[in-house]
């Protein structure tokens, strides 16, 4: 009887720390873009962003992946802590200036500014290896197909 207890326990304490977190679906996701201003910014539509956020997390802002260099990437674009955010663990240059962790909830707009500075560097979206492989010269409008929203897929695209 004790053991399922501890069971509980346990499975309380899962729940209550993923309560914060949350999976968007492709719509509900591009109009939170769109509405932040995301859609064109630096040439970049919302169709990059979406398939950039598939290809990283699934849409999940909750996904945290470690490299075999120490350093870990989170949250729905994941951004990696070497460069964006502090994880508290791994030298970085936290050039967000904020907390790793705080990418991991379903509070996106932080996680938007931090992008906004990752386009606004040298390499603009080719920062995301999976754009380059996945999004970079490919139809994005499908990536609207169905979203009741006024965002054009075609935004023009600007490399450096």
């Amino acid at each position: 009887m004790r053991a399922w207890g501890t069971v509980i326990v346990i499975l309380t304490m899962l729940m209550v720390a993923t309560v914060d977190t949350k999976i968007y679906g492709r719509c509900n996701l591009a109009m939170k873009l769109e509405k932040a201003g995301l859609n064109g910014f630096l040439g970049y539509s919302i169709g990059d962003w979406l398939c950039v956020a598939h290809y990283e997390s699934g849409f999940d802002t909750s996904f945290v992946d470690h490299n075999p260099d120490g350093s870990s990437e989170y949250g729905i674009f994941q951004l990696n802590s070497a460069w964006w955010c502090d994880n508290g663990i791994t030298p970085t240059l936290n050039l967000c200036h904020m907390e790793c962790r705080d990418l991991l909830n379903r509070h996106i707009l932080d996680d938007i500014m931090c992008v906004k500075q990752v386009v606004s560097s040298r390499n603009g979206m080719n920062a995301w290896d999976s754009w380059t492989r996945h999004c970079y010269g490919h139809d994005l409008s499908e990536w609207l197909k169905g979203c009741n929203m006024h965002a054009k897929p075609d935004a023009k695209i600007m490399t450096s």
